[in-house]
C-alpha cells in the first residue's frame, strides 16, 4: 500500500530526512520512534503528498505522489499532531464539510460522522462550536475527519497525545479496526505502549534517519541486548529504543573524536 525508496527532503543547508526506505501493506502498521526533531513528521508530510521531497519516491497503492498527488492525497487520511479545526464551525458541520469535499454520498456520510461522533463520545457536543472544545475533543474531531472517507493508508502524527487513558483505548481500538478492514498505517508516537499496542513494524528514527526498522524480535537483535538474567525477562520496546539510539551517538562521537 505504501513504498517509499530513498527519501530525503532538506529544507536550506538543513537535512531533515535522509535515504529513508519503508514498506507497509495493507493491513499492517508501522510506527515511528524518535526525539523531537527526528523527521518522522517530515516523513509523515511527504508520504501524505503534502510535502514534495528533496530525493526519492513515494507511491500510495501504486500511484507515485510526484505524478498523481491528487489521487495519493485521495487515498491517503492525514492527522496531523497540531489538528487545525474551523473554530467556528460545530462538529458535526465540519465533518459534514470535509466529507464533502471527499464526495461521500450525503446520506452515508451523516450516517458515518453519527456513528464516530458517538464511538467517541461526542454526539452530545456536536453542535457545539469546535471553538469550544478541548484538546483532547479537537484530536478526536481530527481523527473522524482524517478516516471519514475510509483511506487505504492513514498517516497520524502523535494521535493520542492529548488523550486521557480510556479514550487513548478507544482510539487504539479504532485503529486496529481501520488495520483489520486492510488499511495501512504509518503512526508516529513518543508512546511506548502506544507503538506496542499498534505495530507490526517499528522505525526507530534519528537526526533525519532511520536507525532501524522491524518488529520487536529483529529490533532486539538489532539493539545486542539479552534477557535480564535475574528475572529472565526480554528487553522493553524502551530498553530497546534507548540502546539503538545510544549506540548510534556513540559512534558518531567516536568517528568525530
Amino acid at each position: 500500500m505504501l513504498e517509499v525508496d530513498n527519501l530525503a527532503k532538506r529544507y536550506g543547508d538543513v537535512l531533515a530526512l535522509e535515504d529513508l526506505t519503508v514498506r507497509v501493506e495493507g493491513g499492517k502498521c508501522l510506527v515511528l520512534l524518535g526525539r523531537n526533531g527526528a523527521g518522522k513528521t517530515t516523513a509523515l508530510r511527504c508520504m501524505a503528498g503534502v510535502l514534495p521531497p528533496t530525493a526519492g519516491t513515494v507511491k500510495v497503492d501504486g500511484i507515485d505522489a510526484a505524478d498523481d498527488p491528487a489521487a495519493v492525497r485521495a487515498r491517503v487520511g492525514l492527522m496531523p499532531e497540531v489538528p487545525g479545526l474551523y473554530e467556528r464551525m460545530s462538529a458535526r458541520d465540519y465533518l459534514d464539510y470535509f466529507g464533502a469535499i471527499y464526495d461521500i454520498e450525503p446520506g452515508l456520510r451523516k450516517r458515518r460522522i453519527s456513528e464516530l461522533l458517538e464511538l467517541f463520545e461526542l454526539a452530545d457536543a456536536g453542535d457545539r462550536w469546535l471553538g469550544t472544545f478541548s484538546k483532547g475533543m479537537r484530536q478526536k474531531v481530527a481523527l473522524i475527519r482524517a478516516t471519514l472517507h475510509r483511506p487505504r493508508l492513514v498517516l497520524a502524527d502523535e494521535p493520542t497525545s492529548a488523550l486521557d487513558p480510556d479514550s487513548a483505548r478507544r482510539a487504539w481500538d479504532y485503529l486496529n479496526y481501520l488495520k483489520s478492514d486492510g488499511c495501512a498505517l504509518v503512526i508516529c508516537t513518543h508512546s511506548m505502549e502506544e507503538a506496542e499496542h499498534l505495530a507490526g513494524d517499528i522505525g526507530i528514527m534519528s537526526a533525519g534517519r532511520a536507525l532501524a526498522v522491524g518488529n520487536m524480535a529483529a529490533l532486539r537483535r538489532r539493539s545486542g541486548l539479552k534477557k535480564r538474567k535475574q528475572v529472565r525477562e526480554l528487553p522493553t520496546l524502551q530498553d530497546i529504543y534507548l540502546a539503538i539510539v545510544g549506540n548510534h551517538y556513540a559512534l558518531a562521537e567516536t568517528r568525530t573524536a
